[in-house]
């Protein structure tokens, strides 16, 4: 027995605010306007910019700098008052439709059919699609006679070995997919990826969540709960590339999502299109009951002040 199996994804984005609590002294204000910093300088343009860059720049500002006790902190000079976006967030999901062999890869070269693909792209690199794949994302920085280059590839720690055999490749684009068709002697997968920026020194973290089981009206299927979905067996969960979650075991086992935050990716520093991906698996079993599935996974990223 077999049933079309079909998910969606929600991506909400939670983004941290700095907030500074600023004295009389340190601010001008009337009904219309608020000054938060001023300096006295002998000039300078706010930006500048062009395609490939941004800059901020003040000429003769004198005493930059900060100071700091437990109850107080001071940021001086006008360019410690200015700031960009803190955070963005992308997320991809895995298009099923765009499967596709896979004959070699070295490094960040791909050997595959290129027709269909371009410059851009974010794609996932799949060892043994199945069970126990293993997989790597990255996006296409050129491309060449039946190659692809990778600007760098994201593993869950183990880089996938192509030879060939049940070797694929996915384009990963837009924030809904389908897990296709479920069989009592496999299991499903399909990656979600994501791309983070955050100007944070402490960085930040990613939780997932959903909106109650992979359901189909009154049924569902079983969350996982022994770390590993397996055919024939009705289950459902995910498992994370980011391999160092503290409150959570999706960097080590395959994980019930549940409608409670979970950590997914955590990082504790800086960060510029640093991507990862979530795996989600699920397998059927002969007395599942046939239907289009369903549900919705939410993603909440926040930084760590």
């Amino acid at each position: 027995m077999q049933k079309d199996m079909k998910y969606f994804y929600l991506c909400a984005i939670s983004v941290g605010i700095f907030v500074y609590v600023l004295s009389a002294q340190a601010t001008m204000s009337s009904t219309n306007f608020q000054i938060r910093w001023d300096t006295l300088s002998t000039g300078g343009l706010d930006s500048s910019s062009s395609a490939s860059y941004l800059l901020r720049d003040v000429v003769g500002e004198v005493s930059v700098d900060s100071s700091e006790s437990s109850n107080y902190e001071i940021s001086d000079g006008y360019r410690s008052g200015i700031d960009d976006r803190v955070i963005s967030f992308s997320l991809f999901s895995q298009l099923s439709s765009s499967l596709q062999s896979i004959s070699a890869f070295s490094g960040t070269t791909v050997t595959t059919n290129t027709t269909s693909l371009s410059v851009g792209d974010h794609v996932a690199i799949i060892q043994d699609l199945g069970e126990n794949q293993i997989s790597a994302i990255g996006k296409i920085a050129s491309i060449g006679i039946g190659q692809i280059v990778l600007d760098e590839i994201k593993t869950a720690g183990t880089t996938p070995v192509i030879d060939g055999s049940n070797d694929v490749l996915y384009r990963l684009s837009g924030s809904s997919g389908s897990l296709g068709t479920l069989s009592s002697t496999s299991v499903e997968t399909a990656i979600i990826g994501f791309s983070v920026t955050a100007d944070l020194m402490n960085g930040y973290v990613v939780k997932v969540f959903d909106d109650g089981n992979f359901r189909f009206g009154s049924y569902d299927i079983d969350d996982v709960l022994d770390g590993q979905v397996t055919a024939g067996s009705e289950e459902y969960g995910g498992r994370s590339s980011d391999v160092t979650l503290a409150n959570s075991t999706f960097d080590t086992q395959d994980t019930a999502f549940t409608t409670s935050l979970q950590d997914v990716v955590t990082s504790s520093s800086f960060a510029y299109e640093e991507r990862n991906f979530v795996t989600v698996k699920a397998a059927m079993s002969t007395s599942t009951v046939a239907g289009s599935y369903a549900h919705q996974l939410g993603f909440v990223i926040s930084g760590n002040f």
